[in-house]
Parts: structure tokens; C-alpha cells; sequence
């Protein structure tokens, strides 16, 4: 596919892309919905993460109870 540089040739040398793969955290939040809440603003506050990120405190069915879940991903360099 691509041919070797001749001497006197002035086309660019072939290189190979770094493998690359990600890594994925998930973080979950379980519990009263201000403390929930709270963390998500600890987090934020922090530079930890976006408050984006995080889905919206949803009930999980127990009284008083919500979850909040956020996926974190980063690159890593085989």
C-alpha cells in the first residue's frame, strides 16, 4: 500500500498511529435527594466533573431514595 522512500525522495516518511483504547469509570450516586444533589456540587466544585455529566437524580423505588450516575472516559496509550 504505501511504498519505502528512495533515497533523493522527497515524499514524506510513513509513521504509525499510537494505539489508543479508552478506559471507562462509572461513578454512582445512591441516596437522600439533597445529598445526592450535594455531591454532584462537590464534584463540580472540585474539577472532578461537569455537571452535565451527570444523568438527573432519578427514585429508585425506596422511600426517599434516588441514584445519579455519571460515565467518565479517558485515553489511554498502549
Amino acid at each position: 500500500m504505501f511504498l519505502e522512500p528512495t533515497p533523493g525522495d522527497d515524499s514524506p516518511v510513513p509513521f504509525n498511529l499510537p494505539a489508543y483504547r479508552q478506559e471507562t469509570l462509572r461513578h454512582i450516586l445512591l441516596g437522600d435527594y439533597g445529598a445526592v444533589t450535594d455531591a454532584i456540587g462537590q464534584l463540580v466544585a472540585l474539577g472532578y466533573s461537569d455537571k452535565a455529566a451527570w444523568s438527573a437524580p432519578i427514585p429508585t423505588g425506596r422511600s426517599g431514595e434516588y441514584i445519579a450516575v455519571m460515565t467518565r472516559r479517558r485515553g489511554v496509550r498502549l
